[in-house]
């Protein structure tokens, strides 16, 4: 056989071997891409359903969301109706604590007004009861000359003393100064009425001692006058317990 006929089959040989190895490892390719495509198939098939399942998830947290959002605006809402109702009650209340300290203030000068009221209805029935003794002693002639009688006894009474008195006066001492007297207390806001006011010249920003059996309690300071009554507050510096209707207000020193 010649050197190149056994080339030939030599190179033959080689190529239906390497045919035979080709074919087969195409054939085990085409087997390893099947099942790959197979595989992949199964595996969209799974993402396919899990994004159906994140997409309805999705879905119910925007139903969610909106939800939540319409709550929150009408809680929203619902909050500024309450603010301004509470802003209406606040200012019902001002005006309620306002007209109840102006009651309180009137119906202390009401009082002030009765306690004038009942003196000079006492007065009026001792004045009753003089006059009723003078009719029975005798006529307004008779008691005009009794009366002069009188003031005639007493001036020579005082002549007769001023006489035997004739040495060096001794100097008086004053009654105090005193005021007028608390007529009542105000527990809510805490101030005292007393009896006089700027027809009796106090004034605003006045202060006075307040006097209880002639014994020194408290002080006061004029916050706010009226005619016939003046409304105080205390001095806490100077004062250790609660002033009660009665006391009397005299002048400090």
């Amino acid at each position: 056989m010649g050197k190149v006929t056994k080339i030939m089959l030599g190179l033959n040989i080689l190529a239906g071997i390497a045919g035979i190895v080709f074919g087969m490892g195409v054939k085990g390719n085409l087997k390893a891409a099947n099942e790959a495509k197979d595989d992949a198939v199964a595996k969209a098939k799974l993402a396919t359903g899990g994004t159906s399942e994140l997409q309805s998830t999705n879905q119910k947290l925007s139903s969610d969301l909106q939800l939540a959002q319409g709550q929150l605006a009408s809680a929203t809402n619902e909050l500024a109706v309450a603010k301004t109702a509470l802003s209406s009650v606040e200012g019902d209340q001002g005006k309620l604590a306002s007209d109840l300290q102006k009651a309180s203030i009137d119906l202390s000068q009401l009082q002030s007004q009765l306690t004038v009221a009942q003196n000079m209805a006492k007065k009026a029935s001792k004045l009753e009861q003089e006059i009723g003794g003078f009719r029975q002693i005798g006529t307004l002639t008779e008691l005009q000359a009794l009366k002069t009688k009188a003031d005639k006894a007493a001036r020579d009474a005082a002549a007769k003393k001023k006489k035997k008195n004739s040495g060096p006066k001794k100097t008086a001492t004053p009654s105090g100064g005193e005021v007028g007297a608390i007529i009542s207390f105000d527990p809510k806001f805490g101030f005292y009425v007393i009896n006089r006011g700027a027809d009796h010249g106090i004034k605003v920003a006045q202060e006075f001692n307040v006097l209880r059996g002639g014994r020194l309690v408290g002080k006061i300071k004029i916050k706010q006058t009226q005619p016939t009554v003046s409304i105080a507050d205390a001095v806490k510096a100077f004062t250790r317990q609660q002033l009660q209707p009665g006391d009397k207000v005299v002048k400090s020193d």
